[in-house]
């Protein structure tokens, strides 16, 4: 047999195998496939690599911090897969110093681990600030002004004095206290005010369905004080601030001498504001009835 006799059997051959066969014989399209196979190889690697990088679908719970020394607070977040930060001191009120008191995110929330959670911590030193000159204005603006320099006032105390209303000293731990005297910031201090020189007597006004901070406020504003504070058993501390008055005393309406304590009674249970409030009644004012004297009813 001749060579292109040959030739032409071989491409006869060549010519009957099936397209499918030919086709992926092709270098070009081997080459294709590979790049195909090697590009979903790299992505399956690259998704996978992902999920294990930041933990797809799993979310820790942030723990509440609150009243933890740095190291403490560090301890339990890394035993859940969490770093932290601080990012600021403050000074509250019966913290002990070092304490972390405030975080971000707060307790309970969702996030990744290795998630930094931002603390701020308990001042070691506890900031202090002048007493501003208040005395010979009023009430309100004496708290107002102590307010905006971080102070509180906790009383009113009244005397009798020509200055009716106004301001005649600043107490502190029952000491009086002059201008520009430092004072830990937060601290709660007594404004001594002038009632004239009668005994004035106020009467009592509703605190039901107030907050402590309101019922203060309203109480300053009508010449008195709050006395003992009573939550309902039960009550967190967190929940305090949610906590309303339902019940008071004295009662709601009766007279009592300026700067008389009220006794308040607070709770976070609606139901209990069912309750019609308790008023005074003068027994020595009687209304009028039937068969009365009074000649109304002839």
């Amino acid at each position: 047999m001749s060579a292109e006799t040959e030739s032409k059997s071989t491409s006869t051959k060549k010519n009957k195998e099936p397209f499918f066969k030919r086709f992926v014989k092709n270098p070009l399209v081997i080459s294709i496939l590979a790049c195909i196979v090697i590009v979903f190889i790299g992505f399956a690697w690259i998704s996978s690599w992902l999920n294990s990088y930041t933990n797809h679908g799993i979310e820790i719970e942030t723990p509440d911090l609150n009243g933890m020394t740095e190291k403490e607070g560090g301890e339990i977040l890394a035993l859940r897969g969490l770093t932290y930060e601080v990012i600021d001191s403050m000074y509250v009120n019966g913290m002990k110093p070092g304490a972390i008191v405030d975080q971000v995110p707060k307790a309970g929330a969702k996030v990744k681990e290795g998630r930094k959670i931002y603390v701020k911590i308990q001042a070691y030193s506890a900031k202090k600030v002048s007493l501003p000159e208040v005395r010979e204005g009023s009430a309100r603006q004496a708290e107002n002004l102590l307010a905006s320099v971080g102070l509180k006032v906790n009383n009113l105390e009244y005397v009798p004095s020509e200055q009716s209303g106004n301001v005649i000293e600043v107490k502190y731990h029952d000491q009086i206290i002059l201008p520009n005297t430092k004072l830990i910031e937060g601290s709660a201090v007594t404004l001594v005010i002038g009632r004239g020189l009668s005994n004035e007597e106020v009467q009592v006004t509703s605190f039901r369905g107030l907050t402590l901070d309101r019922a203060r406020n309203e109480a300053h504003e009508k010449d008195l004080n709050i006395g003992s504070i009573n939550y309902d058993n039960g009550i967190s501390d967190q929940d305090k601030d949610k906590a309303i008055v339902y019940k008071q005393t004295p009662v709601t309406g009766k007279t009592v001498p300026a700067g008389t304590r009220v006794d308040l009674y607070l709770t976070i249970d609606k139901t209990k504001m069912e309750e019609p409030e308790e008023i005074f009644k003068n027994d020595a004012v009687q209304d009028s009835v039937p068969d009365s004297d009074d000649g109304l009813w002839n």
